[in-house]
């Protein structure tokens, strides 16, 4: 009685590890879903805002060497600030449209197993 107890509870306990398992690799992937919603975003700003750039006239006509460069960096950097602290809120639909997709591509392939 009690080596089927022992093994009654040693299936539970794997079961408990499995589904823990799942839940991790399930919240992995969300944050890196969500990671990549947050970096489309960015990319986006990235571009709205230099297109702003170019739209305002330059004040002074002496331009230094590295100029560009430095403009596109603080481009850059001010647009992935942006895209981290909400940004247009646009990486929240996205990220909710690649998690529909993703669910929408297991449930197919689980189709696809059971025919």
């Amino acid at each position: 009685m009690s080596n089927a107890l022992e093994q009654s509870s040693g299936a539970g306990l794997t079961a408990k590890a499995d589904s823990i398992q799942a839940s991790d690799a399930t919240s992995a992937t969300q944050k890196k879903t969500e990671q990549a919603a947050k970096d489309f975003e960015s990319v986006l700003l990235t571009k709205v805002l230099e297109e702003m750039q170019s739209t305002v006239s330059q004040f002074s006509t002496d331009e230094e060497a590295g100029s560009e460069q430095v403009k596109g960096l603080f481009t850059l950097f001010l647009a992935r600030d942006m895209a981290d602290k909400g940004g247009l809120g646009l990486w929240k639909d996205l990220n909710t449209f690649f998690n529909d997709m993703q669910k929408t591509n297991t449930t197919s392939q689980s189709l696809d197993e059971k025919l």
